[in-house]
């Protein structure tokens, strides 16, 4: 009899200890997709602002000059396998109450930051209507072994060779698993998404140490599986800039974890 009174207890112990584990493994799991998501996104788009091609369009670059179209954004495949080509495509809007022709120059990135490719084409965008410039990279694009880096400038309103408008995006070339580009962002995102979520409530319902710390280190966790969320988010919808801003945030959150844990003291 006394015996099962001892084991009993000590199997519930266990069980909690190893539930508090899997939890605890899980969420990091989550954390390092959703960091290495959002890092090599914010990588890319940040090499990708120093990359202008030719340095005489650098130079001349005016955005004061006026344009027929407005160049709405610009969207990059985030990460592509080492052997893959990829599609870029910048739209462009007429806000005119006219037809407008523009000409629009796509520069990619070749061999290192020195070489580069160039496509040019000529746009006709009815008056209201919004149309696609697109432009291919290839793995002949790739510079220092992970990145493809590109840029695209619209003409001045006179359609001189002088650019008024400019916007840039990166593609992180990763050999993950034999993936290819889409597959290794979907894989990221949904092993992110499910860890994160699953790990917070598997957290919550563990009654684990974290949740009886002074301040409260599992609303910090929480926090940060939100931050990461939004940070992915917004490098979907290529917003970098944001995403980049975010993703210091994260940084910020998890130093501040870190740093409770070392020193918070338990209720």
């Amino acid at each position: 009899m006394n015996e099962s009174r001892i084991v009993i207890p000590i199997r519930s112990f266990l069980f909690k200890s190893q539930g508090k584990i899997i939890a605890g493994v899980i969420f990091i799991i989550g954390l390092l997709f959703g960091f290495g998501f959002n890092s090599l996104a914010v990588i890319a788009n940040l090499n990708a602002t120093g990359f202008w091609g030719d340095v005489q369009d650098a130079l001349e670059f005016n955005h004061d000059q006026p344009t027929q179209v407005d160049l709405v954004n610009i969207r990059c495949p985030i990460l592509l396998a080492p052997g893959e080509e990829g599609t870029i495509t910048a739209t462009f809007r007429n806000p005119n109450q006219e037809k407008a022709n523009s000409l629009v120059k796509a520069v990619v990135s070749e061999r290192d930051f020195g070489h580069y490719q160039v496509t040019t084409g000529s746009l006709a965008v009815e008056a209201g209507d919004e149309q696609d410039f697109r432009w291919q990279v290839t793995p002949h694009n790739i510079i220092e072994d992970h990145f493809i880096l590109t840029r695209i400038f619209l003409m001045n309103k006179y359609n001189s060779p002088y650019p008024a408008r400019t916007d840039t995006c990166g593609i992180f070339v990763l050999n993950l698993f034999g993936l290819q580009g889409v597959s290794m962002v979907v894989l990221m995102l949904v092993t992110s998404l499910i860890c994160l979520v699953g790990g917070s409530i598997l957290l919550y319902l563990s009654s684990s140490a974290v949740q009886q710390s002074s301040p409260r280190i599992d609303y910090g966790l929480y926090g940060l599986a939100g931050t990461l969320l939004i940070g992915m988010i917004a490098n979907l919808l290529t917003w970098w800039i944001f995403a980049g801003l975010v993703l210091l945030l994260a940084v910020l959150l998890t130093s501040i974890l870190i740093s409770n844990m070392l020193f918070s003291r338990v209720k």
